[in-house]
């Protein structure tokens, strides 16, 4: 038996359209869902609904959570009135009432894919056990669509932060390439430096060499790793997200495991050195300090470290180009969002919180 303050946890906040020609039923039953839900909005036939539906979202810019709706109504009975919201808004949650001589109408009912059924007259435990399936899918819903939303809200923001530094780099590219110019001239007009200007163009070209054969090796051998690395890490993440009120004891050993495997791949080769350490530094703040207790801190974490990941996988397929002008151009911005992330799991609930997130992060 579903308990109903269980249960009045999950509706307490739907917003409801309930459409019903019976008057006297509808009045009896709105006194019944006042109890339930946010609130209640009511409809006496499924052309009346349907049109309060539109309305309801130009006015609010989003749908009723939950759409509950008599089969046998004048003007427009129930399933077609479904079919219609559904061409608006597939996703929509929709129950349907019905009385017992109506089955010929459940299969077109099924087939239409409504959430669920309530036999009338409409009896509470029958309701609460519809309305605990359907609420609870309902928040699942939400929760997956708030998280979908705040990771490309932060993707955005990455993204204008590497466009900022492309231009910079750009910018230090035009300033360096004068300043190039400038000491040649100066060392053409001397003669006496002329021999170690010729074993500086020797080591500068076997550097270059040598890099350009390290970019072909990393490409070659250890990106695949890399990326399957990312890849482990990803579903770590991911996983804690969706459990972050119980995360367990096995996942943060994994995850120091995963970066510090991915900062060992990095350190073999001499030009990221730099993320190599920053990755590693990561791996320990994850296993040297607590995670914050507060939920919504926790979350918070691990949404921009699901950001940061999908900023890591672009940038491998900067490394697969094998162009050795872009290998290094991002590596100032992930260092900085790496150590923006341990900043904040080192802070925990002492700085962490909604008041002065803006001031951990700079973006």
């Amino acid at each position: 038996m579903i308990d109903t303050k269980m249960m009045i946890e999950y509706t307490k906040e739907l917003t409801v359209l309930y459409v019903e020609d019976d008057l006297t039923l509808l009045e009896n039953t709105l006194e019944l869902f006042s109890n339930y839900f946010k609130s209640v909005d009511t409809a006496v036939n499924g052309q009346d609904g349907f049109e309060k539906y539109i309305a309801f979202e130009k006015e609010n810019s989003f749908y009723y959570d939950l759409v509950i709706a008599d089969i046998n109504m004048p003007k427009l009975n129930g399933l077609d009135m479904a079919q219609k919201i559904y061409a608006k808004n597939s996703m929509q949650a929709i129950i349907i009432t019905t009385a017992h001589n109506e089955n010929e109408y459940l299969v077109k009912a099924i087939e239409l894919g409504v959430d669920g059924f309530i036999t009338k007259p409409i009896e509470s435990t029958a309701l609460n056990k519809v309305l605990y399936k359907t609420s609870q899918a309902i928040g699942d819903h939400k929760f997956v669509l708030s998280h979908v939303e705040m990771i490309e809200n932060l993707n955005i923001q990455l993204e204008e932060q590497n466009n900022q530094l492309i231009t910079k780099n750009k910018e230090l590219e035009k300033s360096f390439r004068m300043l190039d110019t400038m000491v040649h001239k100066e060392q053409l007009k001397s003669s006496k430096n002329s021999a170690q200007e010729v074993l500086h163009v020797e080591i500068t070209s076997e550097e270059k060499e040598h890099k350009i054969q390290q970019i072909q090796d990393l490409v070659n051998s250890d990106l695949f790793e890399l990326k399957e690395i990312l890849t482990e890490i990803d579903v770590n993440v991911i996983e804690i997200i969706n459990n972050s009120e119980n995360i367990s004891s096995v996942e943060l050993p994994t995850l120091v495991a995963l970066f510090s495997q991915y900062a060992s791949v990095l350190r073999f080769y001499n030009f990221f050195d730099d993320l190599g350490f920053a990755m590693s530094n990561f791996a320990i703040t994850i296993k040297d300090n607590p995670l914050p207790q507060n939920q919504e801190n926790i979350q918070n974490i691990f949404m921009l470290l699901e950001s940061f990941i999908y900023v890591l996988s672009k940038w491998h397929e900067d490394i697969a180009s094998g162009d050795s002008s872009k290998i290094n151009q991002f590596d100032a911005s992930i260092i900085s969002d790496i150590q923006t992330i341990s900043n904040m799991w080192i802070l925990g609930d002492a700085e962490a919180s909604n008041d002065n997130l803006d001031d951990i992060f700079d973006f």
